[in-house]
């Protein structure tokens, strides 16, 4: 999908993780750390990682990156909307329990994006895709062009 100029890039949670399992996936993303944006973290992002970490190492790199990058702004009210879309998706969808879970975070990572007029990127393109039918953000994955 291509991208609007917006001032601020963040990752999802599945792109930190690649990057932790393979130090190759750098290249993949390196173009999204050059330039002008600024580079920042989502705190929905980063309650993901933390209920993640496995060992010591995991905790002292989330540690670094919790303490060195900005923090993105996440209004109370959002977790008001995140439920009235997660309504309106049901409604269209009719997900099962699990799933609309799963979604849940998403939606509050899509809705971040939005307030922070930021560029989310994200290995999750088709839970990504279904989200942006009910919330106006922008996203890409490492491999598109843009």
């Amino acid at each position: 999908m291509a991208a609007q100029k917006t001032d601020v890039v963040f990752f999802d949670s599945n792109v930190y993780i690649y990057l932790l399992r393979s130090p190759e996936y750098e290249r993949k993303i390196s173009r999204f750390l050059q330039g002008s944006a600024l580079y920042a973290i989502s705190k929905i992002v980063l309650m993901e990682l933390w209920a993640g970490v496995r060992d010591k190492t995991q905790e002292n790199i989330l540690k670094q990156h919790q303490n060195s990058l900005p923090l993105l702004v996440f209004s109370d009210d959002n977790f008001i909307v995140a439920g009235q879309v997660m309504r309106k998706m049901t409604t269209e969808h009719d997900f099962e329990p699990r799933i609309r879970r799963r979604l849940t975070w998403d939606i509050l990572i899509a809705l971040n994006a939005k307030e922070n007029n930021a560029l989310l990127v994200t290995e999750n393109e088709s839970d990504f895709r279904k989200v942006q039918r009910f919330v106006n953000f922008e996203f890409v994955t490492p491999g598109d062009e843009s």
